[in-house]
């Protein structure tokens, strides 16, 4: 079962992305070709897709700060906000992007080390690692403009374009499902508990 965490990634924050889409279609029309009008539309969707990635990284770290300290506390309400207050105070989602290095920081918090066990989890793991880690970069490089950068990025073979951003989403919606899975997976047995969703 996904946590609430990832529905709303699922629906919420997709449909955001998709208005994005939409109004990219509707500029650069249906067909291939010339698409020398959507440049900005297309940086608007690396903004959003690392925005929304890391909002989803947030929502599931809140989601899971609050399961630890439920379960530690046993009951002790006092105990409970004091635990869930330390697990999330000056966390890195909430002042840097969500790259490999922060989800790792700040979900290792949990008791686990999250890379290894996502890639145990699915083989792909280092690509998807991989892809967010340029993501933001590209995010980076949009967001303060920095032209050096942005060509950097683009020697590696990626595209700030719609099919570009396609490919990242699409390697961020598997992490993000394997990361919710694999989170649930280690609070249950850190507790010795099923899987909290």
């Amino acid at each position: 079962m996904p946590s609430t965490a990832l529905l709303r990634y699922d629906h919420e924050r997709r449909a955001r992305l998709e208005e994005l889409v939409a109004a990219h279609r509707l500029v650069g029309g249906p067909g291939r070709g010339r698409r020398w009008r959507t440049q900005q539309l297309n940086n608007a969707l690396v903004l959003r897709l690392a925005a929304e990635f890391q909002g989803f990284s947030r929502d599931l770290h809140d989601l899971s700060a609050r399961t630890f300290a439920s379960w530690a506390a046993g009951g002790n309400t006092s105990v409970e906000s004091a635990l869930d207050k330390l697990l999330v105070e000056g966390r890195q989602l909430d002042r840097g992007n969500a790259n490999p290095g922060s989800l790792g920081s700040d979900f290792g918090r949990l008791g686990f080390t999250l890379w290894p066990a996502l890639t145990q989890r699915d083989p792909m793991t280092p690509d998807q690692q991989a892809a967010l880690d340029l993501l933001n970069r590209a995010r980076n490089a949009i967001a303060h403009y920095n032209e050096g950068e942005l060509a950097a990025v683009r020697k590696t073979g990626a595209s700030i374009t719609l099919r570009g951003f396609r490919r990242w989403q699409r390697d961020l919606d598997r992490l993000a499902v394997n990361l919710d899975a694999e989170v649930a997976s280690q609070l249950g047995r850190l507790f010795q508990q099923p899987a909290p969703w």
